[in-house]
C-alpha cells in the first residue's frame, strides 16, 4: 500500500526532474525507478507541460502537475539524480550560483562566441556591452514575464546594433545580433526533442520541437524590429562584412572559457563543467574537422554520434544521466544559431560563419544529429540502453 507521504516523495521527485530539464520519456523512467525502491507501484506520464501520476494499489490514485516549460539547471538534475540513487531524505533544493558570477557570464558569452566563430576585435568588444543589456533585460523578465525574455532581448539588441551601426562601426549587423542572443538558441528543447522522437516519444518530440520554433520566431522578429526601429530613429547604417581578425590561439583559450560560462547560467556542478568540455569542443569544430572530406553534414554526423557516447559513457561512469554532458555540445551543434545565419544569408546577403549555406541546409543538419543519436544509442545493449541513466 502507498502512504501519502510517499506518493508526495515520488511526486516531488517527477516535479524536479521535469523543472529542471529532463527529457519527459526519462522523467517516467526515473520515477518508476525511484518508486520500485520504495516499493511503490506508479504510472507515470510526463509531457513538456505536465507529470501525472498514477498508483494502481490505491484504487488508481492520481496526482496531475501542470508544469511551466523545463528550464535548464543542470545542479539540479544532478542531485535529483542522485537523490533517487541514494534513495534518503536528503534535500533537492536550488543552489544557484552568486548573482554577480551569473551576470559575469551573461556579458562573457557574447565576445566569445563571436571569438570561436571569427569576427572583428570591434564587433567582439560591442558585444560585452551587448551583452551588459541582455543581463539586464533578464533581471526585468522574471516571474511572469519570464516569457518576454527573448523577444525584449532581441529588440534591445537590435536597436543597439542599429545605433552602433549608424554610428560609424563597421560591424556584421545581424552577427552581432545574433551573438548578443545566442544565449537563447533552445539547445535544450531541440536536444530533448530529438531524443524524444528517437525513442519513439512522438508527442513530447514534437511539443518540443513547437516550442523551439517559437523560441527562433521571438529571437528573430525581435532582431528584425529592433533593426527597422534603430534605423529609423538614428539613420541607416553600413552593413559590413564579417572579418575575422582572431588570432589563431584566441579560440584555444576561449572554448574552456565559454564551457565555464555556459555551466554557470545552466547551474551545473563545476565537476560537471569540466567532464563536458570535450563535448563543448566537439560540437564547435567537430562539423568540420570531422567531415573527413565528405562534407559538413556527415562532420555533423560523426560529431553526434562522439558527443552522445561520450556523454552517455560519461554518465554511466557518474551514475547519472547523459543530458547533464551532452546538452553543452549540442547547444553549438544544433541548427539553432545556424538557422538565424542561414536567414541573414537569405535575406540580407549577410554570412557570419565561414560555411555558407549553413542555415539553408538546417534540415540536413537536424537529420545529421538524429542519426548521429540513434547509431551511438544503438551501440549500447539493450539492456543498458533501457537503464535510467
Amino acid at each position: 500500500m502507498t502512504n501519502p507521504e510517499q506518493a508526495q516523495k515520488i511526486a516531488q521527485i517527477g516535479e524536479a526532474l521535469h523543472r529542471s530539464g529532463c527529457a519527459p520519456y526519462k522523467v517516467e523512467k526515473y520515477v518508476q525507478h525511484f518508486a520500485r525502491k520504495l516499493g511503490v507501484t506508479v504510472v507515470v506520464q510526463a509531457t513538456p507541460t505536465s507529470v501525472s501520476f498514477q498508483f494502481p494499489e490505491e484504487d488508481n490514485q492520481i496526482l496531475m502537475r501542470r508544469m511551466d516549460p523545463a528550464g535548464i539547471d543542470l545542479g539540479l538534475l544532478a542531485r535529483t539524480i542522485i537523490r533517487i540513487h541514494r534513495n534518503d531524505d536528503t534535500g533537492i533544493d536550488v543552489i544557484p550560483h552568486p548573482t554577480w558570477l551569473i551576470a559575469l557570464a551573461n556579458i562573457a558569452i557574447p565576445p566569445i562566441f563571436l571569438i570561436l566563430v571569427g569576427s572583428s576585435l570591434q564587433a567582439i568588444g560591442f558585444a560585452a556591452m551587448l551583452g551588459v543589456l541582455v543581463w539586464l533585460c533578464q533581471l526585468i523578465c522574471q516571474g511572469e514575464r519570464a516569457n518576454f525574455v527573448e523577444f525584449l532581448s532581441a529588440l534591445v539588441v537590435g536597436i543597439s546594433v542599429a545605433a552602433i551601426s549608424a554610428g560609424g562601426a563597421d560591424v556584421p549587423v545581424w552577427g552581432l545580433c545574433i551573438a548578443a542572443v545566442v544565449l537563447f538558441v533552445p539547445g535544450l528543447s531541440i536536444a530533448n526533442a530529438l531524443e524524444c522522437l528517437a525513442f519513439n516519444d512522438l508527442i513530447s518530440g514534437t511539443s518540443l520541437f513547437a516550442q523551439a520554433i517559437f523560441i527562433f520566431t521571438k529571437l528573430f522578429i525581435g532582431i528584425f524590429i529592433g533593426l527597422n526601429i534603430g534605423e529609423t530613429l538614428f539613420g541607416a547604417g553600413v552593413h559590413a562584412d564579417n572579418v575575422n581578425e582572431v588570432i589563431w590561439w584566441w579560440p584555444i583559450v576561449a572554448l574552456p572559457v565559454f564551457s565555464l560560462a555556459l555551466g554557470v547560467i545552466f547551474n551545473a556542478r563545476l565537476i560537471d563543467i569540466a567532464l563536458a568540455l570535450p563535448v563543448t569542443a566537439l560540437g564547435l569544430w567537430g562539423p568540420v574537422g570531422l567531415g573527413f572530406g565528405a562534407g559538413w553534414i556527415t562532420g555533423t554526423w560523426v560529431t553526434a554520434m562522439c558527443i552522445t557516447l561520450y556523454g552517455t559513457w560519461v554518465a554511466k561512469k557518474m551514475n547519472l544521466t547523459g543530458a547533464i554532458y551532452i546538452m553543452p555540445g549540442i547547444l553549438l551543434l544544433v541548427p539553432g544559431s545556424r538557422v538565424l545565419f542561414g536567414a541573414t544569408q537569405t535575406l540580407f546577403n549577410e554570412s557570419l560563419m565561414p560555411v555558407q549555406g549553413v542555415g539553408l541546409s538546417a534540415f540536413l543538419m537536424f537529420a545529421a544529429i538524429v542519426a548521429g543519436q540513434i547509431t551511438a544509442l544503438s551501440l549500447y545493449s539493450q539492456k543498458n540502453r533501457n537503464l535510467v541513466s
